[in-house]
């Protein structure tokens, strides 16, 4: 049979404003941005009656007390009871919320608990003419009860602070935070102190001024971030309704480094993180963003990520190519010093998008086996080129490839192996072959008629450096003063880590040995046939310096290539060169 009792919930108040106010906030100086949030917001709804009204928020300084006051369209009675005592109830819900208002969650208010035990609001309604008191505590209870006339229509929060808060309600502190969340506003903000009234912010910002001048962008954005820029360009997004400037950084800044940025919504300051909002290669700038129409976390300290962020995003995505287009047309002394500076972003940009690589191609420089040259030198050295995705593989590239006048570019940084795949796509003419070790070391000269002493080399430095999990060649190359050259591609340096675990007490050396494909492919030490010291070596007969030598060499061919050195191999090198140096002194020391 199926019960038909119903039961609700029970909430712990005290536990839910507790949980609200001290945890869904990441500072609690989020009180200040909350508070100029809802004058703002009573300010706009009082407008949308009496358009003329000039909004103003008065903060006045009362010991350890402040007061927020606004002459908004204030609270009435049943607005305390129904918007100010009910979570998750905001007055502001409706049609207008989206398009003017700033919040819209309920919960801002909640914010100031985490400062004062109580809040206090007094409020006179433009609509019922009456003035109320309500009270709010963190133990979830609160009274209303009736006042005097205010003088004005409007609503004041008067706060005390906690003890261990009485910081943050110091003159000073309040006006840092102040122009931090509230910089973009468009209202007047005053301080009052006694008789003294310094007004804080004039609601008109610089930055969103179409008629600034870039001087006066620049030298904004010198006090904002503390920095000297390259350049400064505008922002626009239809989809965001978005404006706002983009800075170019004056330095070089890596891929992975977390830029701040200002993110206002509704010009209120909502973040320093325009994560999903800006293209992933446009580190080189830091922004200042106002938006209207995307729509805020529950916390108000990051944006939904949603179908309008992402046509934002397009449409900012071509803010930046549009000015790097124009840039390049304009003032080419300063395209030059971006590129000098931010090249790997452009090369991020213009591997998806046709048009910025035409233009800018020639100009971007690569890492070639040949020093740092700009495409249109390396296109000099033929229509064959090569390149290499892997860092470790042009390592071993680099100093052959160049005796054999092959020109490798090194496409292992980020995007540039995207960028060259678009080059080969839109110039049928140059080929560019992607190379590998292996490739090389098959193109070297077979070495000529090995004498009986240098197949016995080979079998003998064959069995030295199986120790090390590495195959020995022979072949003739250049420059002949280049003794060996190490060749490992990814697969032979897996089965070198995984072999070298296997001969370990690893538990779990059993399972791993399961992922060698094939067993034969290891890394090779390669000795060159022509070089001077190679023909030494093979006739040397005593095996302790000869086995010493070839350690050594294989060690120096690992440095030479950039590889990782691992304990067993340094330990090896250190031994090796401890027996060269007994036998070395043991010709010069007394026979006893």
């Amino acid at each position: 049979m199926e019960e038909n009792n119903q039961y609700q919930f029970q909430v712990n108040m005290k536990g839910m404003i507790e949980l609200l106010s001290e945890h869904i906030y990441s500072s609690p100086t989020v009180f200040i941005r909350e508070l100029l949030q809802n004058g703002m917001d009573a300010v706009t709804m009082r407008k949308g009656i009496d358009p003329d009204v000039q909004g103003q928020i008065t903060v006045t300084f009362l010991r350890d007390k402040i007061v927020f006051q606004d002459n908004g369209i204030g609270l009435s009675q049943a607005d305390m009871h129904q918007f100010l005592s009910v979570i998750g109830q905001s007055s502001k819900k409706g049609a207008l919320v989206d398009k003017e208002l700033i919040g819209k969650f309920g919960i801002g208010l909640l914010s100031c608990l985490v400062v004062s035990e109580e809040i206090e609001v007094e409020s006179r309604s433009l609509l019922k003419g009456e003035s109320f008191r309500w009270k709010g505590r963190a133990d979830g209870t609160y009274t209303v009860a009736a006042m005097e006339a205010l003088p004005e229509v409007g609503t004041r929060v008067i706060l005390l602070a906690k003890p261990e808060w009485k910081s943050l309600f110091s003159r000073d502190e309040i006006r840092k935070n102040v122009l931090f969340y509230g910089s973009a506003l468009p209202i007047k903000v005053v301080f009052c102190e006694g008789d003294e009234r310094e007004e804080v912010l004039d609601g008109h910002p610089i930055w969103l001024d179409k008629d600034a001048s870039k001087d006066a962008l620049m030298e904004y954005g010198k006090t904002v971030f503390k920095t000297r820029f390259l350049d400064v360009f505008r922002l626009e997004s239809d989809a965001g309704e978005l404006q706002g400037v983009a800075y170019v950084i004056p330095n070089k800044v890596s891929f992975s480094s977390t830029k701040e940025h200002k993110i206002f919504l509704k010009r209120m300051y909502l973040c320093d993180q325009a994560t999903n909002l800006l293209p992933e290669w446009s580190s080189f700038v830091r922004c200042i963003i106002n938006t209207n129409a995307l729509q805020p976390t529950a916390s108000r300290e990051s944006l939904m990520n949603n179908a309008v962020l992402k046509q934002t995003k397009k449409e900012l995505s071509d803010c930046f190519k549009d000015y790097l287009k124009v840039l390049s047309m304009t003032d080419a002394k300063k395209i030059q010093q971006l590129i000098t500076v931010h090249h790997l972003y452009i090369k991020a940009l213009a591997a998806a998008d046709t048009e910025i690589m035409t233009l800018f191609l020639d100009y971007l420089p690569f890492e070639t086996n040949k020093g740092l040259l700009s495409f249109q030198d390396i296109k000099q050295y033929g229509q064959q080129l090569y390149y290499t995705p892997s860092l470790d593989d042009f390592r071993q590239l680099r100093r052959i490839a160049g005796s054999q006048n092959k020109m490798v570019i090194n496409a292992a940084y980020s995007y540039e192996s995207d960028l060259i795949e678009r080059i080969k796509r839109a110039d049928a003419q140059l080929k560019i072959d992607r190379i590998v070790p292996q490739d090389l070391l098959d193109e070297l000269e077979e070495a000529l008629d090995l004498s009986a002493e240098f197949k016995r080399f080979v079998e003998r430095a064959d069995l030295v450096l199986q120790k090390q999990f590495c195959r020995v060649a022979i072949k003739n190359f250049k420059p002949q003063d280049t003794p060996t050259l190490y060749i490992a591609n990814e697969e032979a340096l897996s089965n070198k880590n995984i072999k070298g675990l296997t001969a370990t007490a690893n538990p779990f050396a059993s399972t791993l040995q399961h992922f060698i494909k094939d067993e034969k492919v290891l890394p090779t030490l390669c000795f060159n046939q022509g070089n001077d010291l190679i023909k030494q070596l093979v006739y040397i007969d005593d095996e302790l310096l000869f086995e010493a030598v070839i350690q050594i060499m294989y060690i120096q061919a690992l440095m030479l290539g950039g590889y990782t050195i691992n304990k067993k191999e340094m330990d090896v090198f250190n031994d090796a060169l401890y027996q060269l140096l007994i036998m070395g002194m043991s010709q010069f020391l007394p026979k006893i």
